[in-house]
């Protein structure tokens, strides 16, 4: 060993006496902030509720009796807050001398008030809507659950935000919807926002595969995969927050979804069923025919130049005399069980869905399976692990643009059923003008889907000051679609009268990882600053192997009877890489100032693209909190803020 490495040695033995002399002193000099949460109606207490004390990094989780308990707290004035998802956020204040123990209860509203309500940021964390100067609607989806019934992840989300429109498909079971945030942002681009569920971004495809080649436009959304029984609440990121804090993807918004957390206390088991019935209310009109005396067609406009004369006009619906509809059947089944202790909490559900349409070839079968769990394993570190599964089988009709479509069929059709008796006409099709609905269901069109989603969440709190997030999350998606038309069938054209098969193959594999490092500080008593700063990396690869062939055997089925077939393949990589800086200063807990920048690098933009930053900056005030602002009885509360971003 050389002299060099003794004296590091003796330097770093002196250093850790030092330490070991000081902690004596310092311990001594920390002190404790204890006490209790109740819900305000119903006098019990809260489980699972965040309590932490403002411009620090300190923190705890209220146990079943609701009660906490936080160490390692320097003597001084601070502002403690208590915060739970579906509660207004409680705040006090407290004053705590050396080796002291301060009292600090709350008692929280359940009706959130819309200032004090909490919300989840880009880093993970939770933050109040106050401090916001951007724009970020918000979902109890929880309580929407229980009292409209949403049908699915996508009518969740309809009607319940400003600036949010969900664009209803033609309403075929299993088929999926658009979502627009502030309107359309591209005329050559996709147009959909990003899904991100508890910080892992998944795959959000609207119209998923390759469906809607073989049914006009049908195809399912990769949206509805979720079941929304299991989301606890949604929000929705607008404006400069979205680029900001997100990169180039979130032009179009961000939605944010987080699921169901279990709380201490004993496993509570909670079941539901629901069915009921599907049936066509369309009002259709009825096709007409203008006819002569001779029984052929005279349009208006001929009459008028006196080439004929109308005599009479014929009717007929076959959309409503020959009815391709039926009553379809809805039913679903879900099981869920919650719980745990102080140190690990769990959550499991169970669901299974199953959808008869009002076509004969409509059916949807799928099962959700849900699994979260967390454990505080000191004060700290939280981890915090998600997995959700679904598998789910959908057939779709032939409808919506399409020529062996049974609705366009019917619209289209003739004024005249089996014979009109002025004219003596008579029509096989029953009033249709391109295929009968029975030719139609021999067409089949299905998408079988398996779809793992997993993440860890994991917070670290080394120091009173300093807060590390990090997320690592994976969602793949094994796709699958098949077409077949056998032959004989469909009298459109030869290569339809053949027959023709189609069987495509996908994966979709994305990958999301992010850490983020926050320092809180007091810079005085009226005064917080909570700089962030960190990296996020997403990667999304589509990969397709696509079959096909014409001219199908009689007697077969699928792609092992075609005479003329034909492959190809499709690989499509994505890649985001992003950096950015977020600065937060607080002032007298009304004042709130947003500075933030983010470096993207984007591989849609090319390998000799450089990378694109987005600044933003905002402010919030709640200007009915200061002293010199009047409280009249009927104003509850009054914020300004505004928010630029790029």
């Amino acid at each position: 060993m050389t002299l060099q490495h003794i004296r590091l040695l003796g330097v770093a033995a002196a250093v850790g006496l030092l330490a070991s002399l000081g902690a004596g002193p310092v311990q001594a000099q920390q002190s404790t902030i204890a006490g209790q949460v109740t819900d305000k109606s119903s006098q019990q207490p809260i489980a699972g509720a965040q309590v932490l004390v403002a411009g620090t990094s300190l923190q705890a989780i209220t146990g079943r009796d609701g009660r906490y308990t936080i160490g390692r707290v320097p003597p001084g004035q601070y502002r403690v807050q208590a915060r739970l998802i579906g509660y207004a956020t409680g705040t006090t204040s407290v004053s705590i001398g050396a080796g002291q123990t301060a009292s600090a209860d709350f008692v929280l509203t359940a009706a959130a008030i819309p200032l004090e309500a909490v919300v989840i940021s880009a880093t993970g964390e939770e933050q109040i809507k106050r401090e916001l100067g951007n724009t970020v609607g918000t979902i109890d989806a929880a309580k929407i659950s229980q009292q409209a019934a949403p049908e699915n992840t996508a009518d969740l989300l309809n009607s319940r935000i400003p600036g949010v429109e969900v664009m209803q498909s033609g309403g075929t079971t299993g088929t999926g919807s658009r979502i627009r945030i502030r309107g359309a942002t591209s005329l050559s681009l996709r147009n959909e926002p990003i899904i991100v569920v508890d910080g892992v971004r998944i795959d959000n495809t609207p119209q998923a595969g390759s469906l809607e080649n073989f049914t006009g436009g049908q195809a399912p959304s990769r949206l509805n995969d979720l079941n929304n029984d299991d989301i606890e609440s949604v929000e929705v990121v607008k404006g400069p927050s979205a680029a900001a804090l997100y990169g180039t993807d979130a032009a179009n918004g961000v939605i944010q979804i987080r699921t169901k957390r279990g709380r201490p206390g004993p496993t509570k088991w909670t079941g539901y069923a629901e069915g009921g019935a599907l049936n066509d209310k369309g009002d259709w009109p009825a096709n007409y025919f203008s006819r002569q005396a001779s029984g052929t067609s005279c349009r208006l406009s001929s009459m008028a130049r006196g080439v004929c004369t109308i005599v009479g006009v014929d009717s007929f619906n076959p959309l409503v005399q020959n009815s391709p509809f039926r009553t379809g059947v809805h039913q679903e089944y879900g099981l869920t069980a919650s719980g745990g202790n102080e140190a690990t909490t769990f959550f499991v559900s169970g669901a299974f869905q199953r959808e008869r349409g009002v076509f004969q070839s409509n059916d949807l079968r799928k099962t959700n399976l849900r699994v979260n769990l967390t454990n505080h394993v000191s004060r700290l570190m939280d981890i915090t692990a998600n997995m959700g599964y679904v598998s789910s089988l959908v057939n779709l009709p032939q409808n919506d643009n399409n020529d062996q479509g049974i609705v366009a069929s019917g619209l289209l059709g003739f004024p005249f059923d089996t014979v009109a008796p002025s004219a003596g006409v008579s029509d096989p099709n029953g009033g249709y003008r391109f295929l009968t609905p029975a030719q139609a269901y021999f067409i089949q069109v299905s998408q079988r889907v398996e779809r793992f989603t997993g993440g860890l969440n994991v917070n670290f709190r080394p120091t009173s000051f300093l807060t590390m997030f990090g997320t690592a999350g994976y969602d793949l998606t094994n796709q699958g679609d098949n077409q077949l038309t056998p032959p004989g069938v469909i009298p459109l054209d030869q290569n339809r009268l053949d027959g023709n098969a189609n069987a495509n193959r996908a994966q979709l594999f994305s990958y999301t990882a992010t850490f983020a490092t926050k320092g809180t500080f007091r810079v005085s008593p009226e005064i917080t600053s909570n700089t962030t700063v960190g990296v996020q990396y997403y990667k999304n690869v589509f990969q397709q192997v696509q079959a096909a062939g014409r001219k199908v055997v009689a007697g077969t089925s699928g792609l092992g009877g075609v005479v003329v077939p034909s492959v190809g393949d499709t690989t499509a990589p994505f890649v985001t890489l992003g950096g950015y800086v977020e600065e937060l200063v607080g002032v007298r807990d009304r004042l709130y100032l947003t500075g933030a920048v983010r470096a993207d690098k984007n591989s849609a933009f090319g390998t000799n693209f450089g990378n694109i930053l987005y600044p933003k900056l905002s402010g919030s005030w709640v200007v009915s909190e200061e002293p010199f602002f009047p409280k009249p009885n009927w104003l509850n509360s009054l914020r300004v803020r505004a928010a630029w971003g790029k």
